[in-house]
């Protein structure tokens, strides 16, 4: 695979990347994100220091993720629930609407 050299920024700050070249435009992205995370926290709180914000901004994101996760595993079981109730209608509409042997 390919990959290409980019750089990003966080709170004024570069950091050289290599990634894979597929990857450009989500780093670019997900680096923004931290970004501005890191800036509305320095925001409220000026007197920190970056790795104060940069502790508080993975927090911040691992908490989401992890609901995120929780609301996709909740959503995972009902499609699973439903799956299994439409296998069994159609299970039943199946022996139902078969030929009868005479």
């Amino acid at each position: 695979m390919k990959h290409e050299s980019i750089t990003v920024r966080i709170l004024g700050r570069d950091y050289p990347l290599l990634v894979q070249s597929s990857d450009v435009a989500t780093i670019y992205g997900v680096a923004e994100n931290v970004n501005q995370r890191m800036q509305a926290f320095k925001e409220k709180h000026p007197e920190q220091p970056d790795l104060v914000a940069a502790v508080f901004a993975a927090m911040e994101l691992s908490e989401e993720l992890l609901g995120i996760k929780e609301t996709s595993n909740v959503l995972l079981n009902a499609i699973d629930r439903e799956a299994d109730n439409l296998d069994r209608e159609l299970m039943k509409a199946l022996k139902n609407s078969a030929p009868s042997e005479s």
